[in-house]
């Protein structure tokens, strides 16, 4: 009995020495295999984050962006004095409607007198009139419209420069900045995070112009398709009378 409780101890005093050597070594083949898996994490980032925010935007010379600001805000300000007189314009041809409108009324008046009183020359010539007076009314409705179409246009052309503008002053900062940050030297991260800010304010300042442009051009469009139909109507007024 005593023999087979040592050979007992003894058993069991190998197994609390084996079984952590064991563990261990199936922990190690465990962490080889997913090392073998999962590879090694190596960036793809060429000259790292700052030199990826650097590449987002490939300034222009400044001197570039200045003169096309320049041109820009000279055009905003001739495009402010045609838009005034455009509005004028506009608002003489509505005039000129307006009155052309209370002729036709008293004209239509003193034809249904005439024909009552079976004047039949006086009929006829206020029956001219009438027609004649009829197609220049329609020429100058359309003339009246095709103007504020032009006024509406410029307005358009006018924000879509506003739009363009700011994009300029965006980019000429931001091409000033890029060159600071492309010394070599790491910057302050502060100074990142404010570049990383105006790079944003600058590409979704692009991106509103070019949609402001868009919408102009769409103004543009229908300028030119009230263009066409005062032309249009201006040929009627030659047309000969229809019997």
């Amino acid at each position: 009995m005593m023999r087979v409780g040592i050979v007992l101890a003894a058993l069991w005093t190998l197994a609390v020495v084996t079984a952590p050597r064991e563990a261990r070594a199936q922990a190690s083949a465990d962490t080889s295999g997913r090392a073998a898996i999962v590879g090694q994490a190596e960036s793809f980032l060429r000259g790292g984050e700052m030199g990826e925010l650097l590449a987002v935007y490939v300034p222009r010379g400044a001197a570039e962006v200045q003169h096309q600001l320049d041109d820009a805000r000279a055009s905003d300000r001739a495009a402010a004095t045609m838009v005034d007189g455009t509005r004028r314009l506009a608002a003489d041809a509505d005039g000129r409607a307006r009155i052309m409108r209370e002729e036709l009324q008293s004209n239509r008046v003193r034809y249904d007198v005439a024909r009552k009183a079976q004047d039949n020359v006086a009929t006829g010539e206020l029956d001219a009139a009438y027609k004649r007076q009829t197609k220049e009314l329609d020429y100058l409705t359309q003339m009246r419209d095709a103007i504020r179409a032009e006024a509406d246009r410029m307005d358009a052309d006018r924000v879509a420069a506003a739009a363009y503008i700011h994009a300029l002053e965006l980019e000429l900062t931001v091409s000033t900045r890029h060159a600071q940050l492309s010394t070599g030297k790491r910057p302050p991260d502060a100074t990142i995070a404010q570049y990383r800010l105006l790079l944003h304010d600058m590409l979704d300042a692009q991106r509103t112009a070019a949609e402001r442009v868009r919408d102009a051009a769409e103004r543009r469009r229908l300028a030119a398709d009230r263009r066409l139909k005062q032309l249009e109507s201006l040929s009627k007024l030659t047309e000969p009378p229809k019997r």
